[in-house]
């Protein structure tokens, strides 16, 4: 071997340590928004004014737009935004509706009680947010969330940065709710660590559709519903403007979406599943929620109940579906294997809801919960831009536990397990390979470690190869040493054969 192949490859080592070090310290981890605006149905955009939604056209014109989202079952707000940040069904991240019981825990979720938001123990069960991994993968890195529903807990020993003041998802102002993301994004003395992702959250245009409906009779939007996605349109293009003020528009990227779609209810007295007038007693069984207004409701038999009678009674009241746990539907829809999940799950047809005489007293006009396959209706929609997506791009349907590997993509991070796969939404991407900075960073000390080393192995392979060099220098010195005394006892063999013939 080559006295100088290992100095050169300590030398090249060296070299691209120096590279990778100076790469990581002076580069910028990508950025990254992921936008959910509450109940925005799919087809909302195509159905209202152009003129009115001018900075929704500019993003669709600039980037990409899905037909229309794949979300996951039950189609309503807190297991859909579970899923959007972790890549998984609700049987694997375990928020199964936006009220359930756990029986582990003996106690109960509620969307209803806020403060249940900030408690670890309904969240932290195993499934790994976005803003975790990528935390997780640098110091350079940062993540904030704004009023995400189940984004204000500690998960994973780790809380991003959250408005300390926002105690209802639904009462921050929403342009203070951009002003205080793009200034987490802001690298100036007043803050101290820069975000590289924001999560960023509106209720509506689902609060409105709740109250309004989605739909006139006719089949076009509601006023007030129009009126939502104009502001929020608007809300969007004073979004743009503070990331321009702040250097941040032209390398922000920007994932805009939602939990779920919006379909008209019926009328109370036409609508309603009343369980009590099926003769269902309430002692044979208990829900994982207060049933009030449901589409989807999870029934658990109490103990002694005659469960197979109990199912048969159930099966036989019209306008709902009854599945049982883990059978081929629910198995199809990845709602099964989960603790939270109870032995039946009940599911009304469109326009109908499930309750009983307590609490069928009032009724939105406009609902959600059923399956998308069911009812498209219930589909959300998804439009994304910036530096790592394509332009002008309508992309085919995806599921929404793909968007998770997507974001890890995106921000250059290894993706906890997930469901998802990349492979889906790889389309949605410029060809050329997203800018990643770093998935494995390099701190100083690890910077000096290698260093330390790359000179060592160097140091040690030159002292050898130095002692080498001496050794073949004797090696061939005393060689020709050996020869010449070999010469010498053969000229003396020589002499005496002749002294033997004389």
């Amino acid at each position: 071997m080559n006295q100088h192949t290992f100095p050169d490859l300590s030398y090249l080592l060296l070299l691209w340590t120096t590279t990778a070090m100076s790469s990581s310290l002076d580069g910028k981890p990508p950025k990254l928004i992921l936008i959910s605006m509450d109940g925005f149905r799919y087809d909302y955009l195509d159905n209202v004014p152009s003129e009115k939604i001018t900075n929704f056209t500019n993003l669709i014109q600039n980037g990409v737009k899905a037909k229309y989202l794949e979300n996951v079952f039950p189609t309503v707000t807190y297991p859909n935004h579970m899923t959007l940040v972790t890549g998984l069904y609700p049987e694997s991240h375990g928020v199964i509706h936006n009220s359930f019981w756990d029986p582990y825990l003996e106690d109960g979720f509620s969307l209803i009680d806020f403060r249940r938001n900030f408690e670890s123990k309904w969240f932290d069960t195993g499934a790994e947010p976005i803003w975790v991994t990528n935390f997780k993968a640098g110091s350079s890195r940062d993540s904030g969330v704004i009023l995400w529903p189940a984004g204000v807990a500690q998960i994973k020993s780790y809380m991003p940065r959250v408005i300390p003041a926002g105690d209802d998802f639904n009462e921050t102002n929403w342009n203070f709710r951009v002003d205080t993301l793009v200034k987490w994004f802001q690298s100036d003395k007043s803050n101290i660590r820069p975000i590289n992702l924001g999560i960023l959250y509106f209720p509506d245009p689902d609060e409105t559709a709740h109250e309004f409906g989605p739909d006139k009779i006719d089949g076009t939007i509601t006023d007030e519903v129009q009126q939502k996605i104009f502001q929020l349109d608007a809300s969007l293009g004073y979004l743009k403007k503070k990331l321009n003020e702040s250097n941040l528009w032209d390398e922000m990227n920007i994932i805009i979406t939602a939990d779920h779609g919006h379909t008209n209810l019926l009328s109370l007295e036409k609508g309603q599943i009343n369980l009590d007038k099926y003769n269902i007693d309430r002692k044979f069984y208990k829900t994982g929620s207060d049933m009030k207004n449901h589409l989807v409701v999870n029934l658990e038999p109490t103990e002694g109940t005659d469960v197979e009678k109990l199912y048969q009674n159930l099966s036989a009241i019209p306008k709902m579906h009854v599945y049982r746990k883990c059978d081929a539907n629910l198995t199809k829809l990845h709602y099964c294997q989960n603790r939270r999940i109870m032995q039946f799950v009940l599911e009304a047809e469109e326009g109908y809801y499930i309750g009983n005489t307590d609490t069928l007293k009032y009724i939105s006009k406009g609902g959600h919960g059923y399956d998308q396959n069911k009812v498209p209706n219930m589909r959300p929609f998804f439009i994304a831009f910036g530096p790592a997506f394509r332009k002008g791009l309508i992309s085919e349907p995806f599921e929404s536990v793909n968007i998770y590997p997507l974001m890890c993509h995106i921000l250059g991070v290894h993706p906890a397990p997930n469901n998802g796969s990349l492979d889906k939404v790889r389309h949605l991407l410029i060809q050329q390979p997203f800018i990643r900075t770093e998935t494995f960073q390099l701190t100083l000390i690890t910077f000096l470690v290698v260093l330390v080393f790359a000179t060592c192995i160097g140091g040690l392979y030159s002292i050898g190869a130095f002692y080498q060099v001496r050794f073949r220098r004797r090696k061939r010195k005393s060689g020709g040493h050996q020869e010449y005394r070999k010469s010498l006892l053969k000229d003396d063999k020589d002499d005496e054969e002749s002294c033997d013939e004389l």
